[in-house]
Order: structure tokens, then sequence, then C-alpha cells
């Protein structure tokens, strides 16, 4: 199906027309979403409109649940467009959506601004509660890599653990949980994870070993101690807890 296409049947005719005009020009900038209720903000001369087509067009979090989830972890949310389709697939579900860019979370606030259930968080996933600073500012809008300090100073941003969200949201379960964290994964699973591991329905992971040797290493010996099942789909790993 063609790009035009595809377009108008997500948005209807006159929203889809004029999205694509816009793909054409290069000039992006607000997108009308009426079918939404909503707009959202795409940047020019940037990897925001890979994201929109990694998310509605290429579908990558269209997975199949038998369960109706309540809490969403929407870890590495960039600009917000995962958070925008859970949204509208889960209207019932809280998603926390954690950004570590503060230039993208401000996008993030903005594009999710008219769903309700939906809490930008500006904080990185990690294995503890901590600060974490970028080390790649210039890699683009979507790689982001982090590392932790020891305190916190300019330009860090907080660290948060999935037992952190457990504790937080009073809650026994995790029902999704995304991690999109551009190595940050390779920490999130070397240690700390027993708490809430175990205790998360799905586990949606894209692995980054090329920007941070070991991240793979990492996810498997963490969850093979649990009764998982795996299957793939596009970048991601796909793991569903057998016991819940």
């Amino acid at each position: 199906m063609s790009r035009l296409k595809k377009m108008i049947r997500l948005f209807g005719f006159s929203d889809g027309l004029a999205f694509y005009r816009k793909t054409k020009s290069g000039k992006m900038g607000e997108i009308r979403a009426s079918k939404w209720n909503t707009s959202f903000r795409l940047r020019p001369k940037s990897t925001d409109f890979d994201t929109y087509e990694h998310v509605f067009v290429l579908n990558q979090y269209d997975i199949a649940v038998n369960f109706e989830p309540k809490i969403i972890i929407d870890g590495g949310a960039n600009i917000g467009m995962s958070a925008i389709y859970y949204a509208l697939r889960y209207p019932n579900a809280k998603i926390i959506s954690l950004e570590v860019s503060q230039e993208n979370f401000e996008l993030l606030k903005y594009n999710t601004r008219d769903f309700k259930n939906v809490r930008p968080v500006c904080k990185g996933v990690w294995n503890e509660s901590g600060y974490l600073k970028i080390v790649n500012e210039g890699a683009g809008e979507n790689a982001f890599m982090v590392e932790r300090v020891d305190s916190p100073m300019a330009g860090t941003i907080p660290a948060i653990s999935l037992h952190d969200v457990l504790q937080e949201e009073n809650v026994e379960v995790l029902d999704i949980v995304k991690l999109d964290i551009e190595g940050a994964e390779k920490m999130v699973f070397a240690s700390n994870y027993e708490a809430w591991l175990p205790k998360t329905r799905l586990l949606i992971v894209e692995l980054h070993d090329r920007m941070q040797p070991g991240s793979s290493k990492s996810l498997f010996n963490a969850i093979t101690k649990y009764d998982f099942n795996c299957e793939t789909k596009w970048e991601n790993l796909i793991f569903y807890n057998r016991n819940l």
C-alpha cells in the first residue's frame, strides 16, 4: 500500500492528504489527527517521522494480548508515538511514559496532552534510583545513551527502576513493559530485576548490542530464570509470562 493510502486509512482523507503533502515538502510541523481528536508535532530533518512510521505503519507494538492492561510502562517514550498508540488501543490503561531527553520530553508532553491516561515522566529506566547523564548528545533524537553519575548536576536526569514503579503505583503486576532505551537495558537486567520481572505480564524489548555490547547477554541471563515464552516482531523481542 502506498504511503498516501496508508495515511488516508489512518487519518481520513483530508488529514491524511495534508500529512502526505508535508512529508513530500519536508516541512512536517503540526499534524492534524481529527479521528483521534488531537494533533501532534514532528520535527523536520529529524528521526520523528521514522518513529511515527515504526509505530503506526509497521505496527511494531501491535501485539496480541489475552488480558486488558491496567498499567503500561512506556520506557524510552521519545516523542510520544508509542504512548499515543497505547492510549488509543487501551483507553482504560494508565500509561507511564519515561523519556531521558528534555527536548524529546517537551514534545512527548505536547503530543500526548489530549490523552489523559498518559503520564509523561522525564526519567530514565535503570536498575536502581539515582541520576543519569546523556553521553552522546549529538547521536540523534532516538538514540540517546545514558550512564549513571554519583550525584545530580547540570544536565542530569533522575533514574527510576521498575521496582520503583511497582511501589509508587501500588500495583502487584506490570501488565506491559516496553523498553526501547538505547542500551540501558544492559543495566536494567543486570541486577535488581527479581522484584519486578516475574510480575510483568508482557515484556517488549529492543536490544542495542551495537551501542552497548552485552545488552542481549544481560537480558537473557535474567529472563531465563523465569517462565517466559518469546517471540520476535520487527526489532522487538516479546516475552509472555506463562505464570500471569
